[in-house]
């Protein structure tokens, strides 16, 4: 039982996701570092926001495609065949499990981590991208490998092992499709999600394109992994939403509300053919939610995210990592974790901590 959503079901590709060790590990990994010194409720996890967003990313694809079948139903035609119901369990999917895997190569304190000058140059660090992927071959996911890293890689790195490791409860899934949908990634749509994206245009398309195959946007499959990518990170995403309501909620404000209902029940697919563009569109009587969400993530950042103490709490934060990080004991376990992807799973608030600790029993001032 979500505090936020409520009720969230999970399918049981989902759950075998949610029980693996890298994913477990977002359990002890705060949403938002140390913000509870100065909101003291702004304990949740990155494991709770990670569920909540796949909660979120589900929602709002199901929100589209219904704004579709209705707009089908006013104009008296029906399009819902067996490829077109597959094509929508497969998008929704996909889309669901983009989401829930976003975050979960965040490190111990999530952003303060890698801003940290001494983390920096780890990640900086040439060959480093080629020993976490060692042994795989990674010329489908990045045409041209990162030379730093940053947190989306280790994401897409955590979810390709965890996608590997429960192949076998997730047949219907094409591994590549969901990580197409991540940051940094650069992955063709596979033949199964050209399929079923062929199968999905008679519902998207007007009524007088419906039924005619040229009416097929140019690449109309890359334009759709576009849209679904933005789902997942966009400027209208299921990530800024779900943290958004979930900080303002556990940080006791209200300045993070927004009507979540009102702006999923005017989301749309847009397509302007004279431009063959492809996107995400917003109903006119829903620009007011809209302007909600915007304006309520800028006061999130301003007073809350950015609230001056917390700021000094996190230059803290990140003077304390490179301070523990001269320990060659400290520095070798973290150089070891961001190498090795099974090591990576021990990297969490919870090592930092105890290290914090150590050094001060040691270092009493």
């Amino acid at each position: 039982m979500d505090p936020v959503h409520g009720g969230i079901p999970l399918l049981s590709h989902e759950v075998a996701m949610v029980d693996h060790p890298l994913f477990q590990r977002l359990r002890f990994i705060c949403q938002n570092d140390i913000l509870s010194l100065v909101f003291p409720g702004a304990t949740h996890s990155r494991f709770l926001h990670s569920v909540g967003v796949m909660h979120v990313g589900g929602r709002m694809f199901r929100a589209m495609i219904e704004n579709c079948l209705k707009r089908c139903s006013q104009e008296q035609r029906s399009v819902v065949k067996t490829d077109t119901l597959e094509a929508i369990s497969y998008f929704h999917r996909l889309v669901r499990c983009a989401c829930l895997l976003h975050d979960v190569g965040h490190s111990s304190f999530s952003h303060q981590f890698n801003r940290t000058p001494s983390i920096k140059s780890l990640l900086a660090q040439g060959g480093r991208f080629e020993h976490l992927w060692a042994g795989i071959d990674t010329s489908a996911i990045y045409k041209d490998p990162p030379t730093i890293l940053e947190h989306e890689h280790f994401s897409v790195r955590a979810a390709w092992q965890i996608l590997q490791d429960i192949d076998n409860k997730a047949p219907s899934l094409e591994p590549l499709d969901i990580l197409s949908l991540m940051e940094t990634t650069s992955i063709s749509p596979s033949d199964l999600f050209n399929r079923h994206a062929h199968a999905l245009w008679p519902l998207i398309a007007p009524s007088d394109l419906a039924n005619n195959p040229d009416s097929l946007p140019d690449e109309f499959a890359s334009k759709l992994q576009h849209v679904l990518s933005s789902l997942v990170s966009g400027e209208l995403d299921a990530d800024r939403a779900d943290y958004m309501l979930r900080d303002g909620f556990h940080s006791s404000v209200t300045i993070g509300g927004f009507n979540l209902d009102h702006l999923l029940s005017n989301i749309h697919f847009g397509w302007c053919p004279q431009t063959n563009w492809f996107g995400l569109a917003i109903a006119e009587k829903g620009l007011s939610s809209l302007e909600d969400f915007v304006y309520s993530r800028h006061q999130m950042y301003r007073q809350v995210y950015a609230h001056k103490t917390a700021q000094g709490f996190d230059w803290l934060l990140r003077a304390a990592i490179d301070e523990v990080m001269q320990n060659p004991e400290v520095s070798s376990f973290v150089n070891a974790s961001l190498d090795n992807i099974d090591s990576f799973k021990y990297l969490t608030d919870s090592y930092f901590w105890e290290a914090f600790r150590k050094h001060a029993s040691v270092k009493k001032n």
